[in-house]
């Protein structure tokens, strides 16, 4: 059986041939949004993989992408935000809220959220609660209280700009807002 011709930058694993055969076929790669795609499909994979080791080196490709290609803009804020949610996940919320930051402050600047996950903001303002921040959550506050409402899609996504708020709220003492994105929460988990 014949190997598809775009396995060699979807890897979900790593090692010494694999990354021989990646980097050939990288170098053979002329055009830069090509080449920021391919770094893109593969450290996301890589960031997947159970083995921290394998993880680290999608880190690589991802931050090569991001210092390599510095004109990819749409490939570099997705990487970004792939980085942010790595970090969260391994509970590194101080690196998560560095890239959120970057991304969601990016976006505003371009009066877009294109190529993002459209709640980087949410994101940040968790990331920020989760650090105990208590100087910054009043930023974490404003985040949620200006992100549009209307890019909440899905119950879920409705569910944890909710339950956001009203943790929030409760850490800052704003009873009432607080009970307001609770009950919000509580009808919203009936719905699920």
């Amino acid at each position: 059986m014949k190997k598809s011709t775009d396995s060699w930058y979807k890897n979900r694993t790593w090692n010494g041939d694999i990354d021989t055969r990646f980097e050939k076929q990288l170098r053979y790669t002329r055009n830069p949004i090509h080449k920021a795609e391919y770094l893109l499909t593969q450290g996301t994979l890589l960031l997947e993989n159970a083995n921290q080791n394998i993880q680290e080196v999608g880190q690589v490709l991802l931050s090569r992408l991001i210092e390599d290609l510095p004109t990819e803009h749409s490939p570099i804020l997705t990487a970004q935000e792939k980085l942010g949610d790595y970090f969260f996940k391994i509970k590194n919320y101080e690196k998560a809220a560095e890239y959120y930051k970057v991304v969601t402050e990016y976006c505003v600047q371009q009066h877009s959220r294109t190529n993002t996950s459209l709640i980087t903001d949410l994101k940040w303002a968790e990331s920020i609660f989760y650090m105990n921040l208590v100087e910054q959550f009043e930023k974490a506050y404003q985040l949620v209280q200006q992100y549009p409402k209307n890019l909440l899609q899905t119950p879920a996504q409705k569910f944890y700009y909710a339950e956001l708020g009203a943790l929030l709220c409760e850490r800052m003492y704003k009873k009432t807002e607080a009970i307001d994105f609770a009950r919000e929460a509580v009808e919203l988990s009936a719905i699920k």
